[in-house]
């Protein structure tokens, strides 16, 4: 077999296997302008069947930067993770007060990045410390920053109510109710 013909196939086979692990491991740096450094398309590279639940403490803030990806690090005591939780954009309008040290349990896609990083793409995320809640993508992990996601998210505290944009709203039934 010659050389280039061996080379196509084992590139071919390295394709494959990247396309079957789903977006949880980043190899190329093919999506979203929000890759960075990290490799990982923050936006479409959610994968459910990556999903699991963390509690962990607040060890660096989140410093929103246009264009770039909003990450809050949090210490679970065995491991940092790096919760994204959207664009700058989004989580200067939506996002909830996070501090220091607050314990956070934080719903989402785990995935590795080129960095070495561990990341967390955030679909809810609860600070335990102060009660409020914030749901940043839906259960399929469309993101709530995406075109037509953003009318079902919501942000809760602890005393169970909801808002929306500024409205209360009532659960039941079908659906949402605005007061």
């Amino acid at each position: 077999m010659k050389s280039g013909r061996f080379s196509r196939i084992i590139l071919c086979a390295i394709a494959s296997f990247c396309l079957q692990q789903g977006t949880a491991f980043a190899l190329f740096g093919f999506g979203s302008s929000e890759e960075g450094k990290s490799g990982l398309d923050f936006t479409k590279g959610y994968d459910i069947n990556t999903v699991t639940t963390i509690r962990g403490r607040v060890v660096s803030l989140p410093q929103p930067k246009e264009h770039e990806p909003t990450i809050i690090e949090i210490s679970t005591g065995k491991e940092k993770l790096h919760v994204y939780v959207g664009p700058a954009t989004f989580w200067e309008k939506k996002g909830i007060p996070v501090r220091l040290n607050d314990e956070l349990s934080v719903k989402g896609s785990k995935a590795q990045g080129r960095d070495g990083k561990v990341y967390l793409l955030t679909q809810s995320l609860t600070n335990r410390t102060t009660g409020t809640k914030l749901d940043l993508r839906n259960d399929r992990g469309e993101p709530a920053w995406s075109r037509g996601s953003e009318h079902s998210m919501h942000n809760e505290h602890e005393t169970g109510g909801m808002h929306h944009d500024g409205h209360e709203m009532m659960r039941g039934g079908g659906g949402m109710m605005h007061r």
